[in-house]
C-alpha cells in the first residue's frame, strides 16, 4: 500500500511541476538574453565590427587599419581598428605581448547619462558636431583636446569612439563619427 502512495505523490509533485526552479528571471535576464540574439545576429548595428568596415575608418581617416579585433568585454560590443599592430607592441618583465594602437568603437546600451556626470566631473565638456547626420557629443577633456566622440541612437542606445596610444589625430574621431553616422542614417 505504501508503495503505490508514494508512487502517486512522486506522479502527482512531477505532473505539477513542484521541485522545479521558478521562474523568477527579472527583466535584466530578458534583456541581457536580447544582447546575446542581436550579437550573434551578424550585420546589426550590435555587430559594430561588421556594421562598420574598417574602410570606413580608412576613408576617415586617410591611413590604413591593419588589423580588426574583436576583444571581449562584459556589457558592450566593442571593436578595436589598429593602425599599428605589433606582436611585440608591450615589453614586460615576463616577455613581449600583443598590441598596437586602436581606434575604439564600443556599442552600448547603459546608462549614457551617468557616464556623462562622471566625465563632466574630471572636466570632460560636451557639445555637438553640426557636421555629424544625427545627434552626437563631441567631447573634451579638460585641455580642450577631442577625446571621445558619441553617436545617439536613441533609448539610452549609443555608439562611442576614441582612441588609444595615438592611433588618430583628435580631429578624426570628428570625421570617423560623421562617416559612421553617415552610414547609419543612410539605413533608416
Amino acid at each position: 500500500m505504501k508503495k503505490p502512495l508514494i508512487l502517486l505523490v512522486f506522479l502527482a509533485l512531477l505532473l505539477t511541476g513542484c521541485g522545479q526552479k521558478a521562474d523568477t528571471s527579472d527583466n535584466s535576464e530578458k534583456v541581457k538574453e536580447e544582447k546575446k540574439i542581436a550579437k550573434e545576429k551578424p550585420g546589426g548595428l550590435e555587430d559594430v565590427c561588421n556594421y562598420f568596415p574598417k574602410e570606413l575608418i580608412e576613408d576617415a581617416i586617410g591611413k590604413p587599419i591593419v588589423k580588426v579585433e574583436e576583444p571581449e568585454f562584459l556589457g558592450s560590443q566593442n571593436c578595436f581598428y589598429y593602425t599599428f599592430y605589433s606582436d611585440d607592441y608591450d615589453h614586460t618583465p615576463y616577455g613581449d605581448k600583443p598590441g598596437g594602437t586602436p581606434v575604439v568603437v564600443v556599442y552600448d546600451d547603459t546608462d549614457f547619462a551617468k557616464d556623462r556626470v562622471s566625465n563632466e566631473k574630471s572636466g570632460s565638456k560636451y557639445s555637438s558636431d553640426a557636421s555629424i547626420p544625427m545627434d552626437n557629443y563631441v567631447v573634451r577633456n579638460a585641455a580642450g583636446k577631442i577625446w571621445q566622440t558619441v553617436l545617439i541612437l536613441g533609448d539610452d542606445k549609443y555608439i562611442r569612439i576614441h582612441f588609444v596610444h595615438d592611433a588618430v589625430i583628435e580631429e578624426d574621431l570628428v570625421k570617423i563619427a560623421k562617416k559612421f553616422a553617415e552610414k547609419i542614417v543612410a539605413a533608416k
